[in-house]
């Protein structure tokens, strides 16, 4: 087996800012990158001993999977257990079944795809599903299914160009990355297309393609240059950057540049030290553990993490991950290392099988699992809003309002249907500008009001994100309004900082056409699921804990947003101010109705009550 002592710190460096960051214990934006760390670190590794292995002739793909198993599964599907458990026991119905879907999908490594359809990575409520880190294992997993066979392939009929295929490899995923941040971000991040670069890059330092440096000056100050890409990464990369194409080339070029050039430098003899290489060989568990220990902290103490609540949640990793890897990994390794493959393999099978039926039953079983007052389960079934007929009636999905899973594209003749004897008022943006379509068309009667949304789409001139949404929004403040489509504009959005000096801009053109608009501003935002956080205040007695979970960022967007629209003389809705009057935040609107469902999404009746205070 290939071990460097170096590497294993390494991982120590991958791991550590990972663990502090989704812990709160580091203002380093990019401390997420870890994970392209060890990409980089596996792609080096994997590829290092089967091209080792097939020049030898003792390369066998049962071989490889065995140890694919062996390493990979004990830990897991012991976390994966516990993870379960503590579901079933802490968490609310709403929540355990998806818990028991990301379950299936992280055992059968397709949680990256399950993510990919159901959770923004950098959404607020995004570190509250206690599997969503193991999207990374799912990209790992599927990468080698087929990268082996592809080195068997280039090994047997075009040995020479073993180096020249894996970069094309490495630069064709590159490419499609750099389309799919621009295009559909959320896949960009979650999908092996545009991930199978990182891991290439280690690829390529196996293979040599990496130039042997001459000079002893270049030798060490390669290795000090892959140090300060990495802590570049960690400074600079925020949660709003094109990622991973073209900013996760920071910490995977310096990642890279440790691996072939840092054995036996400066920065190797420090990576080497006996704490990180600790740490490092620990690292598989501690990724592991860490994410579900904070979410399930989070989700029961229903308040943002203090410094030392968040120093014991580290401790409390650390040690976790300690027991898993002396109790668990090695255990297994020192007994299955040198076993027969078929059988090892068919163990993995019936553990696979076994952990997925699991999962299986938990999600199904969801509402049986703890008994809730009427009160709570009547408030916790507005989670599952979406897709009843009220949502449909509301928003208008597939049709109207546009997601990327959207079965069919944006219906121009439906939606945007001229009336000859009403004034016609458009409703454009994106799903927070959905939520508000039909509590407008109730309201107005007299008025045809056309509804134009995307989600993730802000309606702004110079707009980007996915082509659904940038076709969309284009067509609408150009060609639609040139010919006398709308006599008035609303326009409403998740905003962003990145979006102010746009929408300005926006404005201004409008009026240049005269042609009237109204501004909603940002709507109250939770850190976490609103019905859940309601009904898990409600079962402990109190509310308290639901205002410690607003989010400040809305309010101060509402703020500046209010300031820029009054100098622009635009009537501008201030949807904070309506659901918080005083500060105050409703929980309920009218009917009882949770004020969200989501973390920041309105049902019908909020968004009723909203636009019945709104001056549009």
């Amino acid at each position: 087996m290939l071990h460097r002592n170096d590497i294993d710190g390494l991982r120590a460096v991958a791991i550590l800012p990972i663990l502090l960051f989704h812990a709160g214990l580091t203002q380093m934006s990019g401390g997420f990158i870890g994970v392209d760390i060890f990409f980089v670190i596996s792609g080096f590794l994997i590829t290092s001993i089967i091209v080792r292995e097939a020049k030898t002739g003792a390369f066998s793909l049962a071989t490889f999977y065995k140890r694919r198993v062996v390493r990979i599964f004990p830990a897991l599907f012991v976390t994966l257990a516990l993870v379960l458990l503590a579901g079933c026991l802490l968490m609310l119905p709403s929540e355990v079944a998806p818990l028991g879907e990301s379950a299936a999908a992280a055992g059968g490594f397709v949680s990256n795809i399950y993510f990919w359809k159901t959770a923004d990575y950098f959404a607020g409520s995004a570190d509250l599903k206690p599997l969503l880190h193991t999207w990374s294992l799912g990209v790992e997993e599927q990468f080698y299914i087929f990268y082996p066979l592809m080195i068997m392939f280039v090994l047997r009929f075009l040995k020479r160009w073993l180096a020249l295929a894996i970069g094309l490899v490495t630069l064709g995923s590159f490419a499609v990355s750099l389309v799919l941040v621009v295009i559909g971000p959320n896949a960009a991040f979650y999908l092996l297309p545009s991930r199978a670069w990182e891991l290439g890059i280690g690829g390529l330092v196996a293979v040599g393609a990496f130039p042997v440096l001459r000079g002893a000056w270049l030798r060490a100050l390669a290795p000090l240059l892959g140090a300060v890409l990495i802590a570049a990464g960690l400074a600079f990369i925020r949660a709003d950057s094109p990622f991973p194409a073209p900013w996760a080339l920071l910490p995977c070029l310096g990642a890279a540049l440790i691996i072939a050039y840092g054995e036996g430098s400066f920065v190797g003899r420090a990576l080497s030290i006996q704490p990180l290489r600790w740490i490092g060989a620990i690292s598989y568990s501690l990724y592991l553990l860490h994410w579900p220990i904070i979410a399930f902290y989070r989700l029961q103490t229903g308040i943002s993490l203090t410094p030392v609540e968040s120093s014991c949640l580290v401790a409390a990793s650390i040690a976790a991950a300690a027991l898993s890897y002396y109790l668990v990994e090695q255990p297994v390794l020192r007994r299955f290392r040198s076993g027969p493959a078929g059988k090892i393999l068919g163990v993995g099978t019936v553990a696979l099988a076994a952990g997925l039926a699991a999962s299986a039953v938990v999600a199904v079983n969801a509402d049986n699992w703890r008994t809730y007052t009427p009160e709570a389960k009547r408030i916790m079934s507005y989670a599952r809003y979406v897709g009843t007929e009220e949502h449909t009636y509301q928003y208008r999905p597939d049709r109207c309002f546009i997601e990327s899973t959207s079965r069919r594209g944006f219906d121009r003749a439906f939606c945007l249907k001229h009336s000859p004897d009403k004034p016609n008022l458009v409703v454009l943006g994106d799903s927070h500008a959905a939520q508000y379509w039909r509590a407008i068309a109730l309201r107005f009667p007299d008025k045809n009001v056309m509804q134009a949304t995307a989600s993730g789409c802000r309606p702004t001139l110079h707009t980007q994100g996915e082509k659904r949404c940038t076709d969309l929004v284009g067509y609408v403040l150009g060609d639609f309004l040139a010919r006398g489509g709308a006599d008035a504009v609303v326009l409403s959005g998740r905003w962003k900082d990145s979006d102010v000096a746009n929408l300005v801009e926006t404005v201004r053109f409008l009026k240049s056409k005269h042609i009237p608009v109204t501004v909603i501003g940002p709507t109250v935002e939770y850190d976490g699921e609103f019905p859940e956080i309601l009904a898990r205040a409600l079962l402990q007695d109190g509310r308290g804990s639901v205002s410690t979970l607003r989010l400040t960022q809305p309010k101060t967007m509402d703020e500046k947003l209010a300031a820029l629209m009054k100098a622009e003389g635009v009537p501008y809705v201030s949807e904070q101010n309506i659901e918080c009057p005083a500060d105050r935040c409703m929980a309920f609107a009218p009917g009882e109705v949770p004020f969200h469902f989501d973390y920041g999404h309105m049902p019908l009746s909020a968004a009723r009550y909203v636009i019945s205070r709104a001056n549009i």
